[in-house]
């Protein structure tokens, strides 16, 4: 039983005979697995390799093999230079020029305020970012909340963000942050305002 165990355990975590730098190949490896909606499980049967080593490398506590860096890329359909982060994929930046940026409303619903969506689309997307005009009151829906982390920087004019229990005034350049399961609601307190939106998803 030792014997068996202790050949598993030599080929599922390989010898390190020419290591790289373990916290820039686990923060590629991460980001091109989630990327993909890939699980760990899932990357450790295609690769071979055991779970809890593909953990430890993508935390950058373990410096794989180049041999290894070659298996996991070819499991991630992605170039070995983007996990030594030589390279960076088109994909994983997104920029949105203001000209290109345009506010949406939906006029048939009472309250609704003008928006632009800034974040990339897609299912595996763990950001939610807008810019948003806030109206001249609260909403007729009341306070809102959902899941992950929720951010408001004020980007022009000054607005309200109330809470179940308290309401806090934000002028131009202020940053807010707070777990979005909090019930919140937002106006402005100026004729113009712009805020800055993020939510980071769990």
């Amino acid at each position: 039983m030792k014997l068996a165990s202790t050949r598993k355990s030599v080929a599922a975590e390989p010898a390190d005979e020419r290591s790289v730098g373990g916290q820039v190949i686990g923060a590629q490896v991460k980001s091109a697995r989630r990327a993909l909606n890939l699980t760990l499980d899932a990357l450790a049967e295609t690769t071979g390799l055991n779970k809890s080593y593909l953990s430890r490398i993508e935390r950058g506590e373990k410096s794989p093999s180049v041999a290894t860096v070659m298996k996991i890329a070819q499991a991630l359909s992605t170039p070995v230079a983007t996990l030594f982060g030589e390279t960076i994929a088109d994909a994983a930046i997104h920029l949105v020029r203001v000209k290109s940026r345009r506010m949406l409303k939906n006029r048939s619903e009472k309250g609704a305020y003008p928006f632009a969506a800034l974040s990339k689309s897609g299912a595996r997307n763990r950001v939610e970012s807008f810019v948003i005009s806030p109206p001249a009151e609260f909403g007729a829906d009341g306070h809102v909340h959902h899941d992950g982390e929720e951010v408001f920087f004020v980007l022009r004019g000054k607005v309200e963000v109330s809470f179940s229990d308290r309401s806090l005034a934000l002028a131009e350049g202020d940053y807010l942050q707070f777990p979005g399961h909090l019930k919140h609601r937002v106006r402005r307190l100026t004729p113009a305002a712009e805020v800055l939106v993020v939510i980071a998803l769990d």
